[in-house]
C-alpha cells in the first residue's frame, strides 16, 4: 500500500489542537476540558485533529507522540506532520530535538529538560511519524501545519510512493538539479564564501545576495513537502537577520492568495492571545481570535505553547495556553477553560 500525502477526513464534528511542542501536562487538561477521555472518545462522538509539531522544547515529547499515536490507533484521531516531526524523519537536528538525537548536540545548546526517548521510543517514533499524512481534507475542511499551497498540495497528489522519506530525498534532489542546471549553484557557493564570516554575524552591514536569494527561494518552494510544513517565502529586497544567520527570504503570508471556499486550519506561526502580549510577525495587524486570507476562511491554532519553556526557565507563570478551535462551531477552547467565538469567517 502506497504512503498519502493527503488523507481524507471522515466526521464532521472535530476539535482542532494546536501546537503541542512536548507540553503533556497541558495537553492532557485540554482533553479533559474538551470532555475526551484516555483513548480519545468523546460522548457526542467528536473527533480530534493535531495539527503537528507535537514535539521538540518541552517537558515530554515521547509521552505526547505515544498519547497521540495511542488515540489514532484507537480511531478517534488524526495528525498531519509538522516541521518537527520531519526534523526527525530526515535526522536534521534542531534546536529543541536533543530529546531524541541526544543532547547536547549543535544545534541544541540550550537547557530544555527534556525526557530523552530511548533506543526502543525513537524505533516506534520514527514507524509512528512515517504514517503521518502532509495534510488531511474533507469538502467542508482543510487541515495542514503550515500551508496549503494548491500547486505543492497537487504535486505531492500525484507522487506515489511506499516512503516519505524517500519522496522526501527525491524532491531534494530535483530541487538541488534545478540550481545546478540554472547556473545559481555556483554562484550561490561564491557569494557565501566571500560572505562567510559576515552572514552568522548580526551587526555585519550584509549585502542583498542575489544568487544565495534564488538558491534559498527555490529550495523551499520547489519542494512541496517543505511548503507544507514549513510554510511558503518570497525573495526579500534585503537582509532578514533570524535564526542565527542573514536570510535572503522571509516568510509569505501565503492566504492572502488563497482562493479556494474551503476553510483551512493551521498550526506553526506562533499567535498570541496573550492580552498583554505584543502581536508580531505576520499577525501583527490580526486579531488573535480572526479568521483571516483573502477569504477569511483561514484559521492559526498556534498559541505559542511552545516558549513554556523560557517561562520554566526564567520561574515565572506560563504566559500561553494550549488551544483548540471547535468545528463546525468556531469556537476556541483553552486548557484553563475558557471558552472564546471566534470571528470574521467567511
Amino acid at each position: 500500500m502506497s504512503y498519502q500525502f493527503i488523507q481524507s477526513i471522515q466526521g464532521d464534528r472535530f476539535d482542532i489542537v494546536g501546537d503541542i511542542h512536548g507540553e503533556i501536562e497541558a495537553l492532557s487538561t485540554l482533553l479533559q476540558v474538551l470532555g475526551y477521555d484516555a483513548q480519545g472518545q468523546h460522548p457526542q462522538q467528536r473527533k480530534l485533529i493535531f495539527v503537528g509539531d507535537l514535539c521538540d522544547r518541552g517537558q515530554n515529547s515521547v509521552a505526547v507522540l505515544r498519547q497521540v499515536k495511542h488515540m489514532i490507533e484507537q480511531g478517534n484521531a488524526y495528525c498531519v506532520m509538522g516541521n518537527h516531526e520531519l526534523n526527525l524523519i530526515i535526522k536534521a537536528y534542531r534546536e529543541g530535538n536533543g530529546w531524541y538525537f541526544g543532547s547536547p548536540h549543535m544545534d541544541d545548546q540550550q537547557p530544555f529538560d527534556s525526557v530523552a526517548a530511548t533506543p526502543e521510543d525513537q524505533q516506534w517514533i520514527l514507524a509512528f511519524l512515517h504514517h503521518l499524512p502532509l495534510a488531511l481534507e474533507s469538502d467542508q475542511l482543510r487541515i495542514v501545519h503550515a500551508c496549503w499551497d494548491m500547486q505543492s498540495i497537487q504535486r505531492l497528489k500525484s507522487i506515489d510512493t511506499l516512503h516519505l522519506h524517500a519522496a522526501y530525498e527525491y524532491f531534494v534532489q530535483q530541487t538541488q538539479q534545478h540550481i545546478e542546471d540554472a547556473g545559481i549553484a555556483e554562484q550561490a557557493f561564491k557569494e557565501i564564501e566571500q560572505f562567510r564570516a559576515e552572514l552568522t554575524d548580526p551587526k555585519s552591514e550584509m549585502p542583498w545576495l542575489k544568487h544565495l536569494a534564488q538558491k534559498e527561494w527555490i529550495e523551499q518552494m520547489y519542494n512541496p513537502i517543505k511548503v507544507t510544513t514549513s510554510g511558503a517565502e518570497y525573495m526579500t529586497d534585503r537582509p532578514i537577520y533570524a535564526g542565527g544567520k542573514w536570510r535572503m527570504k522571509d516568510r509569505l503570508p501565503w492566504w492572502q492568495y488563497y482562493q479556494e471556499d474551503v476553510p483551512v486550519v493551521i498550526g506553526h506561526y506562533w499567535r498570541n492571545l496573550n492580552p498583554s502580549g505584543v502581536k508580531t510577525g505576520l499577525f501583527h495587524e490580526v486579531d488573535p481570535l480572526q479568521w483571516f486570507g483573502h477569504k477569511q476562511n483561514v484559521f492559526c491554532v498556534d498559541y505559542s505553547v511552545g516558549k513554556r519553556y523560557l517561562d520554566r526557565r526564567h520561574q515565572r507563570e506560563f504566559s500561553h495556553k494550549l488551544a483548540a478551535l471547535r468545528w463546525p462551531e468556531r469556537q476556541l477552547i483553552l486548557e484553563d477553560g475558557s471558552r472564546y467565538l471566534t470571528h470574521g469567517f467567511g
